[in-house]
């Protein structure tokens, strides 16, 4: 059984806020470095691009990585020169990951190839920095759309698939999270390369989370629980951690 202080070290601590600014960033960053100093290290904070070299350059002296969205999150509804230049700033600016969006609109229209060449165009920019696709599960909602989502992004190149942007969509669920660990499992059988998972949305008590690591454990094994496999993003649940 995973504790709290255990649980901490798999979170991305997140602010996707339209009310973020350079103050208030400062304070959560703050934030993230007293968790820290506390024993309750996270694995990385997650923002939005503009914030990614004040990130990285505060966070410098620590163990926690600075990942961004980019791309034109969360909808990914834009030139994808533009997506991709959004992508090449904040690796400019030293971030260790990304997070985008899978074409949602492409999926459903079964242009399968179009989403996974355009993974694949994020993935070329990428060097040894970390890219996860978020399928946006809340949207799709059948399993067979979801499976069909995380394969596309596993042929695209992505380093993790993330259930959820958080952003006018239902987060994480159990049975999204179930499909997505089995499409990761059979292509670990098939290639013996490791896709990381993360759940973002609705994770926000102990409880929670324990109820999604022992899903994830049952499903991929032992071997895929620890952070460079393994993430939840979330907002308060630190802080619930700390309070239980």
């Amino acid at each position: 059984m995973w504790n709290p202080k255990e649980i901490c070290r798999f979170v991305d601590l997140t602010s996707l806020n339209t009310s973020d600014s350079n103050k208030s960033i400062d304070q959560f960053l703050n934030q993230a470095l007293d968790y820290d100093k506390k024993g309750f290290t996270v694995a990385a904070v997650c923002l939005f691009p503009n914030f990614g070299r004040k990130a990285v350059e505060k966070l410098e002296a620590s163990d926690i990585k600075t990942a961004v969205v980019a791309g034109s999150f969360p909808s990914s509804q834009s030139f994808l020169s533009v997506r991709l230049h959004e992508c090449e700033l904040a690796l400019e600016a030293g971030v260790d990951e990304i997070d985008i969006v899978l074409n949602i609109g492409e999926l459903l229209d079964k242009n399968y190839s179009h989403v996974s060449d355009e993974i694949r165009a994020f993935k070329n920019l990428m060097g040894d920095k970390k890219l996860k696709v978020i399928l946006e599960t809340g949207l799709l909602k059948e399993t067979s759309l979801i499976k069909k989502a995380a394969e596309l992004a596993i042929t695209g190149g992505a380093d993790f698939i993330k259930t959820s942007t958080g952003k006018g969509f239902p987060g994480a669920d159990l049975d999204a999270v179930i499909e997505m660990a089995n499409v990761i499992a059979s292509h670990y059988k098939e290639s013996h390369k490791k896709v990381g998972l993360k759940i973002s949305g609705g994770v926000k008590t102990y409880s929670d989370a324990i109820r999604y690591f022992e899903k994830v454990e049952s499903i991929l094994g032992e071997k895929f629980m620890t952070p460079n496999l393994l993430r939840i993003g979330a907002s308060s649940l630190v802080q619930n951690l700390m309070d239980e």
